[in-house]
């Protein structure tokens, strides 16, 4: 394959290349794994089902450092506790095996054009992910420091599930190319019904924590640019970006809800595995927080919280 060739398939449009007929195929399957999903979720008599996403770049040993990632590292060894009780069913992802599309942000257009589940790309990764995060409990994402943010796959990752939380159900036979025609189609449902434009939350109640490392959270180096007015460290300022926005999905948190691990900035990146290592106290909260968040999860299963309307009243 030359390189315009892969250009050409990488960034084209994917309807470019695919049958209408193969999409529309694709869609309807979607629809039947997402409703299975729900289905699972809704059993009463079932094992309490944990989802671990790992959000490095290095969550492979066949990345290009030939490395286990330090945030994955942190999130397995929380979740240990769990592993052998028959209590729980534990799934992990690595966003590194999937290629997920970026969102193409329909709901800035009208909330009406962001569908359930996402029909922008019907063959996408994204796909596979949709009823895994469906069909859980508790979701725990791992992440490394990037740029003073959550890693880019976990970004994708986080802005494809509004599909989720209010995508209005496209049901099979409804399914076709999202054009200009379909576009002014939801436009005037959304002005015709208003305010009575329905909202269905799909992730509301499912309870999230985060693990994240960060290699120069504690440098004082004066080449490391960090802004003055701001008082939250690198861990602290992902860790509150990704509470943000899973909330508004309908997440809830427990008390403590994140564990960061700080590596020494001033020591070479490949000591920091033996610093893992040895950092019992990092990994007893690491355990701390997953354990809070399980029981508040089980609490849940119990006692479901009562939708606050998309407010986001009262939430933790």
């Amino acid at each position: 394959m030359t390189v315009k060739e892969y250009q050409k398939i990488a960034y084209g449009e994917w309807f470019d290349f695919v049958d209408p007929a193969d999409a529309k195929r694709a869609h309807t399957r979607n629809v039947q794994r997402c409703h299975a999903a729900i289905r699972k979720h809704e059993a009463k008599d079932r094992k309490l089902n944990i989802l671990l996403v790992h959000g490095s770049g290095r969550s492979s040993f066949k990345s290009l450092a030939h490395e286990f990632s330090n945030s994955q590292f942190l999130l397995k060894s929380a979740v240990r506790q769990f592993e052998r009780d028959e209590k729980y069913e534990i799934t992990e992802i690595r966003l590194r095996d999937y290629n997920i599309s970026p969102c193409n942000c329909c709901y800035s257009t009208t909330s009406s054009l962001c569908g359930f589940p996402c029909n922008c790309f019907p063959l996408d990764p994204m796909q596979e992910l949709y009823p895994l995060v469906l069909s859980c409990d508790v979701m725990f994402c791992s992440t490394g420091v990037n740029q003073s943010a959550m890693s880019s796959r976990l970004k994708l990752f986080a802005d494809r599930l509004i599909s989720l939380d209010g995508g209005f159900f496209v049901a099979p036979a409804q399914y076709r190319e999202k054009d200009a025609d379909w576009r002014d189609r939801c436009l005037a449902l959304s002005t015709k019904l208003g305010k009575d434009l329905p909202y269905d939350p799909r992730t509301w109640g499912r309870v999230a924590a985060y693990f994240i490392a960060s290699k120069d959270q504690n440098n004082e180096l004066k080449t490391i640019a960090k802004p003055k007015a701001s008082p939250l460290s690198y861990i602290e300022s992902v860790a509150w970006s990704l509470w943000d926005g899973f909330s508004d999905y309908g997440f809830f948190h427990a008390d403590p809800w994140y564990v960061g691990a700080a590596a020494n900035p001033n020591e070479e990146m490949a000591f920091d595995k033996a610093w893992y290592e040895k950092a019992t106290e990092v990994k007893r909260q690491a355990a701390y927080v997953a354990a809070a968040a399980v029981a508040l999860a089980t609490e849940y299963r119990k006692h479901p919280p009562a939708f606050d309307g998309g407010a986001r009243h009262n939430r933790t």
